[in-house]
C-alpha cells in the first residue's frame, strides 16, 4: 500500500522551510528545502554509542544545521500529539 508523504512548512529564523517525511522500513528520514539558497537537507534522527538520540545529516556532514533544524521536526510532532483537556463550569 503506498503511503503519502507528509509534507509541512516551520519558521526557521527569519524563512520558511518545507520538511517532507521519508519512511524506508525502519527508518524515518527528513528533506529539508529552504526557501533561500541553503542547499536542501536530508536528515534523520540516529543514537551514539552512548545510547543518546541526536540529529545528523544524511550524507554526514552538515550535522550544525541538523541539529538546528531537527528540534524544529520534533516540535511540530509534538504539537500535533498534546491533547487539550479543557473542563467546562456552569
Amino acid at each position: 500500500m503506498d503511503q503519502q508523504n507528509e509534507i509541512f512548512d516551520l519558521d526557521f529564523g527569519n524563512i520558511r522551510i518545507r520538511v517532507e517525511q521519508l519512511q524506508i522500513p525502519g527508518q524515518t528520514f527528513f528533506r529539508v528545502d529552504f526557501s533561500n539558497e541553503i542547499p536542501t537537507l536530508t536528515l534523520l534522527r540516529a543514537i551514539n554509542a552512548e545510547q543518546k538520540k541526536f540529529w545528523t545529516s544524511v550524507p554526514e556532514g552538515r550535522q550544525e544545521l541538523a541539529g538546528k533544524v531537527g528540534p524544529l521536526i520534533e516540535e511540530y510532532y509534538r504539537s500535533k500529539t498534546q491533547k487539550v483537556c479543557v473542563t467546562t463550569t456552569e
